[in-house]
């Protein structure tokens, strides 16, 4: 499948508009084997999508051991985005050990799955100090099994971190030494975008971005303003990587199917991944389908 690769904004990273976002795929709570996200991973890179999506603390940082162990032979034809700044408790710490005997469990115990993502939830705590963020690259540069970064993104940040300039010296310091490609922000909200935009050097930002009916039955859609907002980080070369695009698991039986999502984001400028959270193979085909009929347009001779 062809899945159109992109530049991010002005940068040099051809990505693929679909994107794996890897949030639970070594998770507690996962409801799929180590097995088949293991063979979904790999079916979708089989199938055109390049772009992973990961963070540090996702898994306790097996996420990113998966990644790292699956693609080492193919490192340069991945483009792999992590995230730093949150930190979990030392209670999390422990859960990875005895992660292998809980979660067959809990796949069977949808309450159970539930209570333990509240619980990560509610361990995780913030920090953007230049020190750690620092220390957290290193150790994320080892788990990942690689030299360098592809894009580093700082986690849910206060709005109030950009107007650090260590921060950003931090992250431009980390670009010149190659360890990091290029940077960006995954935006806690879609209102702070245009602060964290005036950052010299940012490459992207990742923004919660789903779309929804007009009051008056129109079919999907960003608001005027998010539209504005993009066509504007757009004209920068800021590239935008969407997540939250189906907004959770309500979504379908309220606003319409996939598919309808993605074509509204795809139309939108400066989008260049829509991510999707896929834990199966037969979830990849759904989101592989939904992504084939929202760009058919676009293929169309």
């Amino acid at each position: 499948m062809n899945l159109l690769l992109a530049p991010l904004g002005r940068t040099d990273l051809q990505v693929s508009r679909l994107g794996f976002g890897c949030s639970t795929i070594a998770s507690l709570g996962t409801r799929y084997s180590a097995a088949e996200v293991q063979a979904t991973l790999l079916a979708a890179f089989d199938r055109g999508v390049n772009f992973f999506d990961t963070a540090d603390v996702y898994g306790q940082g097996d996420s990113e051991r998966l990644l790292g162990r699956l693609f080492a032979g193919r490192r340069d034809r991945v483009v792999i985005a992590t995230k730093a700044g949150m930190r979990l408790a030392h209670s999390q710490q422990a859960i990875r050990i005895a992660k292998p005997l809980l979660q067959p469990l809990l796949r069977r115990w949808a309450t159970g799955r539930e209570r333990s993502t509240r619980m990560r939830q509610a361990s995780e705590r913030q920090c953007f100090d230049p020190a750690y963020l620092r220390a957290r690259v290193e150790q994320s540069l080892k788990r990942l099994r690689t030299d360098r970064l592809d894009l580093l993104l700082l986690h849910s940040p206060p709005v109030e971190v950009a107007q650090h300039d260590e921060v950003l010296a931090l992250l431009q310091c980390l670009r010149r030494e190659g360890k990091v490609r290029e940077f960006g922000v995954s935006v806690a909200e879609v209102a702070h975008a245009r602060q964290w935009a005036m950052w010299p050097g940012l490459s992207c930002l990742q923004l919660p971005l789903t779309p929804r009916t007009a009051a008056t039955g129109d079919p999907l859609a960003l608001p005027a303003e998010t539209l504005g907002l993009l066509e504007e980080l757009s004209l920068r070369g800021i590239g935008v990587i969407a997540r939250e695009v189906f907004g959770g698991g309500l979504w379908a039986s309220e606003h319409g199917d996939r598919t309808s999502a993605l074509r509204a984001l795809f139309d939108a400028a400066g989008v260049s991944v829509v991510l999707a959270g896929m834990g199966s193979r037969e979830h990849l085909n759904d989101n592989l389908n939904a992504f084939a009929e929202a760009s058919l347009p676009a293929l169309s001779p």
